[in-house]
């Protein structure tokens, strides 16, 4: 059994989403988690229709609604699920020759590279935290 790291900082995260070698779908899952609010599980559950690219958010998985906060996308993961969607309308979100990322294959992926798959929504939240105004006072 491999030792990973149980967070990543923003420097860390940087050097991977950098990394061509990834495939984008892991890359694009590794930014999502970090920005957003929802599990491993539920990311891996989207849809092409469940992101407003244009609104900067998920707007919905596994048949609920996500709160705007939850959800909310930075200009930068859009950009990577643009690219990661292309022309496709339907389908698997998160997904590398139409096949839809599956949990062995990202907890794999994150192991090669040192991590533990959960150490990218931990780093992320700690940062959400370190940058909120109410961390200053």
């Amino acid at each position: 059994m491999t030792l990973t790291d149980d967070r990543i900082t923003a420097e860390r995260l940087e050097e991977l989403l950098g990394d061509d070698s990834v495939p984008l779908a892991h890359r694009a899952l590794w930014l999502l988690l970090w920005e957003c609010e929802l599990k491993v599980l539920d990311l891996l559950s989207l849809e092409t229709g469940d992101v407003d690219l244009a609104g900067r958010r998920v707007t919905g998985v596994s048949g609920r609604a996500v709160p705007a906060d939850e959800g909310a996308l930075s200009g930068r993961a859009v950009e990577l699920l643009a690219g990661l969607i292309g022309a496709r309308a339907t389908g698997p979100l998160l997904a590398v020759g139409g096949r839809s990322l599956g949990w062995e294959e990202v907890v794999r992926t994150a192991e090669e590279r040192g991590h533990g798959i959960h150490a990218f929504r931990t780093g992320g939240k700690l940062q959400r935290r370190a940058d909120s105004p109410a961390a200053g006072e």
